[in-house]
């Protein structure tokens, strides 16, 4: 029975788990960060993807850490860096998933690179979804 439970969940893709596009923080390269913020709070998750707005080609992913880091390392005022293009802090070598990966196998990318949050992207870098921890681990576990 055990081997049945593993060979099922073994076979659960990306797809089936990630969110949606509607349900998780996007913006454009030229929106604020303070607009960046707004969103990831609205959607209480601690990424935004940051896609071209002509084609949702992702260009990198702002994270609640970068904000910290920012604000810890830039020299800056806060009002100045709340108004900066969000694109100028994001992260450009971002770490990505397939929707037709395995769900264990992005969990364990997850684990390894210590992140809660892998977009979703085509081979053309098209931003499909956000495949994010805590569904996924729920999923693994039912």
């Amino acid at each position: 029975m055990e081997k049945i439970m593993s060979t099922q969940k073994a076979e659960i893709l990306v797809k089936d788990v990630m969110l949606s596009n509607e349900e998780f923080p996007i913006v454009y390269q030229h929106n604020l960060i303070k607009e960046a913020i707004d969103k990831m709070n609205f959607y209480r998750i601690g990424i935004a993807c940051i896609v071209k707005q002509e084609n949702m080609l992702l260009q990198g992913v702002f994270c609640d850490g970068d904000i910290r880091r920012t604000i810890i390392n830039n020299q800056q005022s806060l009002s100045a860096f709340f108004v900066d293009d969000v694109l100028d802090h994001a992260i450009k070598n971002y770490k990505f998933v397939d929707e037709n990966s395995t769900l264990l196998k992005a969990v364990k990318l997850m684990t390894i690179f210590k992140i809660w949050d892998l977009p979703v992207i085509t081979p053309d870098l098209e931003l499909k979804g956000l495949l994010h921890l805590h569904p996924a681990i729920l999923r693994l576990l039912s």
